[in-house]
């Protein structure tokens, strides 16, 4: 269930941010520490996204026009050229609609509860952090500095909390 998840994951979370913080020795601004929290609820919820009836599929589709919608947002007020700006908001807001259409037709506990799917997640998330945080288009103001490499490690200790809370 998926309130068992969110709950596993945040012990996960608590767990990482404080071995960061005080056995390694490693600062975590409150950017990272924010968005960190939030990619790794979605990570340990994202393997149940081949699973029709999981909350995060039911939430996916809006998710991907809610993406779609701030892309826009962004570029539109960044660049001032609102058709450039819908055509890629809708080209990336269709991608994330067919990748959730894709995996919702694979068997449950498939490719998304075993490393390949591990690794896409990971490999996903980075590179999206990694583009927002680098993005000309959404100038961050110093506040919201954070390191893609700390956030992605939180999203992808979340996904390892759901295969870990699937095996019990």
């Amino acid at each position: 269930n998926y309130r068992g998840h969110l709950t596993v994951g945040t012990v996960f979370f608590l767990a990482a941010y404080a071995t960061l913080l005080f056995a390694l020795h490693i600062r975590v601004s409150v950017a990272d520490a924010l968005l960190g929290l939030a990619l790794c609820e979605f990570g340990a919820l994202a393997p149940d996204l081949d699973h029709k009836s999981s909350k995060i599929h039911r939430w996916s589709y809006a998710g991907s026009a809610f993406a779609g919608v701030a892309v826009f947002l962004a570029l539109s007020l960044k660049t001032h050229d609102f058709i450039s700006a819908g055509v890629l908001a809708s080209i990336v807001a269709g991608i994330l609609a067919l990748v959730v259409f894709l995996l919702s037709n694979l068997k449950h506990r498939g490719f998304t509860h075993h490393a390949p799917g591990f690794l896409l997640f990971v490999l996903c998330i980075f590179l999206a952090m990694s583009f927002l945080r680098n993005s000309s288009f959404l100038p961050l103001p110093s506040i919201l500095d954070f390191s893609p490499a700390k956030v992605t490690i939180f999203g992808a200790i979340g996904y390892l909390s759901h295969l870990i809370a699937d095996a019990f």
